[in-house]
C-alpha cells in the first residue's frame, strides 16, 4: 500500500470497527474516511475492495504491535504475546476478532475468506517462531483465539488464564525432555 491508501485504509478500518461491516453505505464511507468519492474509488474500487484495505491495515498494524519488544522465543515470549493482546483488547475495548466480524458480514466473499485466512495463517507461523517450539503453534492459537473471543466477558482473567496455561504447556515439554 502507497501512503494515501494506507490513510484511506486507516479510516476505513475505524469506520468499519465503530459501525461494523454490514451498516455503512459508501457514502458514508466516504465520509468516515474525509476523501472524495473519487479519491476513494480510484484506490478501493468497490466496497469489498474497501473491507479488504481495511483487512490488510489492520493485519499489518497487529502482526506489527504483538512483534515489537518481543522476547528471545521461548516461554517468556509466549508469555508475552498474551500480554500484548490483553493491551490490544484493552485498546480495542474487547471487541471480537476483525477478521471473523468482515467474514461473517460477508460470508460469500472468497476474497474476503482467503483474507481471513491468511491473517490466521500468519499468527500461526509467528506463534510458531515465538515460543521456539512448532508444536506449540496451534495451542497458543486456539488459545489467542479464545481469549479474543471471550476477552468481553472476562477481561484479564482471560489473559492471566492463557499465561498460566503456557506455563503449562511449556513444563510438561520440559518434563518430557528431562525424562
Amino acid at each position: 500500500m502507497d501512503e494515501a491508501q494506507k490513510q484511506i485504509a486507516a479510516g476505513l478500518e475505524q469506520v468499519f470497527w465503530s459501525r461494523g461491516f454490514a451498516e455503512p453505505s459508501v457514502p458514508e464511507l466516504r465520509a468516515g474516511v474525509g476523501v472524495s468519492m473519487r479519491t476513494l474509488y480510484r484506490h478501493f474500487p468497490s466496497r469489498e475492495a474497501m473491507i479488504l484495505g481495511a483487512l490488510e491495515y489492520r493485519h499489518q498494524r497487529y502482526l506489527k504491535y504483538v512483534r515489537e519488544g518481543v522476547s528471545t522465543p521461548g516461554q517468556a515470549a509466549a508469555e508475552q504475546l498474551f500480554d500484548k493482546l490483553g493491551g490490544w483488547m484493552r485498546m480495542t475495548k474487547g471487541k471480537e476478532c476483525f477478521f471473523r466480524q468482515a467474514l461473517a458480514a460477508n460470508p460469500d466473499s472468497s476474497e474476503i475468506e482467503a483474507t481471513v485466512k491468511r491473517h490466521k495463517g500468519e499468527l500461526l507461523d509467528f506463534f510458531g517462531e515465538l515460543s521456539g517450539q512448532e508444536q506449540f503453534a496451534s495451542t497458543l492459537y486456539m488459545l489467542h483465539e479464545g481469549v479474543t473471543a471471550c476477552y468481553a466477558e472476562m477481561g484479564e482473567t482471560a489473559v492471566e488464564d492463557a499465561k498460566a496455561l503456557v506455563r503449562q504447556m511449556f513444563k510438561t515439554a520440559n518434563e518430557r525432555q528431562f525424562s
